[in-house]
């Protein structure tokens, strides 16, 4: 009797071996496209940027009034009795109202000569050395992204082009100098939209258990957007991306990284320029999904969770399919994609009979 079963088990495991690959493997139709657009994956994040804003005025004084921030270059001479001042010099320089200094004021400004350690009063006008003193501005914003990007896979490498689109609020910026009635510089703006595209080359250079870790650095360009009058740098950026592998075709990321970018303004009718440092923090998180490379299948009551065949009724053309959407796995252990059991789901916790 055991013998028989035996050969009963051998005949049957067989079978099973036979029913598997009924057909040729050759003769299984797979979409060239589809092939092709596996090795792509697009990547869609938002998040949080935090920017810092940061220049000094060397080579100017620095003036302000109750109501106007101003500076003027420093020629090496002292400013003499008419001078052009520039106001604006944060994002775009223009040319202001020139100062004449009468008789009528009998305080002189300081020549360059003699270090500014205290303001000079001449009316309501302040003057500042800002070479003498070291002097800039500083300041921190923030801006909501929107990242797209596209890349193309090769193994563990891999190699794209972004885009970025920053909604920024514009805040004051501090005075490097604290003790001297210096007030914040408030830009004559207070909402921006960056636009900035970039090469984007990363290396996955750790996976453990369904997490992928890559290091991924881009260079681009950052444009400013309208408010500004300003030619920008070029845009490096390093981070890490932390991703959550739900299948093969989707994950969930998470990406630390930081900016380096700085742009420059320049006074009309001059050349003289100012160079601005604008590096950012930004924390990201999004999805990522790489194009499958076979269809889902046509039959709405198919959910079988491995890649299977089907066979078309119409043309009788046969095709390797899957059974599971996107975020799922193809290819799991039994009940990997159902670990917990119907009863226990949180949308069946009313119901008397969960089955």
């Amino acid at each position: 009797m055991k013998f028989k079963v035996l050969i009963y088990l051998i005949l049957l495991s067989h079978l099973v071996v036979a029913q598997e690959y009924p057909i040729d493997p050759d003769q299984i139709y797979r979409s060239p496209s589809r092939r092709v657009l596996n090795m792509f994956s697009i990547t869609v994040t938002t998040g949080y940027n935090s920017t810092k804003f940061s220049h000094d005025l060397s080579g100017f004084y620095y003036l302000q009034s109750a109501e106007q921030q101003l500076i003027s270059p420093n020629t090496g001479e002292p400013l003499g009795t008419e001078f052009d001042v520039y106001e604006n010099w944060f994002n775009d320089p223009s040319q202001s109202q020139a100062i004449i200094l009468t008789d009528t004021f009998d305080v002189p400004f300081p020549p360059i000569s003699n270090p500014v350690l205290n303001p000079v009063l001449i009316r309501d006008l302040q003057a500042f050395n800002a070479d003498s003193l070291g002097l800039g501005f500083e300041g921190r914003s923030w801006g909501i992204p929107i990242n797209i990007g596209v890349r193309y896979n090769y193994q563990k490498f891999r190699v794209g082009l972004g885009l970025s689109f920053e909604f920024y609020k514009i805040k004051s910026l501090s005075p490097t100098i604290t003790d001297l009635g210096i007030r914040n510089y408030q830009p004559n703006f207070s909402k921006a939209i960056f636009f900035s595209y970039y090469l984007n080359l990363g290396y996955r250079f750790y996976d453990f258990w369904d997490y992928s870790f890559a290091a991924e650095l881009e260079l681009g360009k950052n444009k400013l957007g309208k408010n500004f009058n300003a030619s920008s740098g070029l845009l490096i950026n390093f981070g890490i991306s932390i991703e959550k592998n739900l299948s093969e075709y989707f994950r969930i990321v998470v990406k630390p990284s930081y900016d380096f970018k700085s742009y420059n303004t320049s006074l009309p009718e001059t050349a003289l320029g100012i160079k601005h440092k604008n590096p950012s923090f930004k924390l990201n998180f999004g999805i990522s999904i790489t194009i499958p490379e076979i269809p889902r299948s046509p039959m709405k009551s198919d959910h079988v969770q491995l890649k299977h065949l089907y066979t078309d009724p119409a043309t009788g053309r046969v095709m390797e399919v899957r059974g599971q959407p996107i975020w799922k796995r193809q290819n799991p252990k039994v009940g990997e994609n159902h670990r917990r059991l119907w009863r226990y789901k949180m949308k069946n916790r009313k119901k008397l009979n969960p089955y």
